[in-house]
């Protein structure tokens, strides 16, 4: 396969924070099934901050315009008319099967070596939350939640979980 698709099981992204979701993402996925399964979804939201939204839309554009094995025209991303932006800068992003597939492709790609511990750490997040709502897909059509939402950023709780109580 070479050094370009070459996988790194650790590097810099043990700092990221756990998440729920399968664990060893992407080492026990197969990549062309995973994005097959992405590319079968209707509509997906997904839900994050606005400059996270911003980061991934720059990355994915920008890997599928520099790769020779995909085409840039995958990721559709929607306009501006249709994401949704909150009072907190939190944004509802609508996403069709071949954006989604094309992000998911990323987050594949961004575990190479060859990207920084930021790509790969913002990839394995990414990634994980995809893969984790691909397994919860419909079992029979026409039964799927047409309003299913991936969020990308976790919540930091109002109060210190870990604080003693007096």
């Amino acid at each position: 396969m070479g050094i370009l698709g070459k996988r790194r099981g650790t590097g810099g992204t043990g700092n990221v924070p756990a998440q729920a979701g399968p664990a060893q993402w992407p080492a026990r996925h197969n990549r062309i099934n995973e994005v097959a399964k992405a590319a079968g979804i209707g509509v997906l939201r997904v839900r994050c901050h606005t400059t996270t939204w911003d980061y991934l839309q720059e990355e994915a554009k920008a890997h599928h315009k520099k790769g020779i094995r995909t085409r840039p025209e995958a990721f559709r991303p929607p306009t501006d008319d249709e994401i949704v932006t909150g009072a907190d800068g939190i944004v509802t992003v609508p996403l069709g099967g071949s954006s989604l597939a094309a992000l998911y492709d990323w987050c594949f790609e961004a575990q190479s070596i060859l990207n920084t511990e930021l790509e790969r750490g913002v990839g394995q997040r990414v990634g994980r939350a995809i893969c984790e709502a691909l397994e919860n897909r419909a079992a029979v059509r026409g039964q799927g939640d047409p309003s299913a939402v991936i969020w990308l950023d976790d919540q930091i709780a109002a109060d210190n979980p870990t604080a003693a109580q007096t």
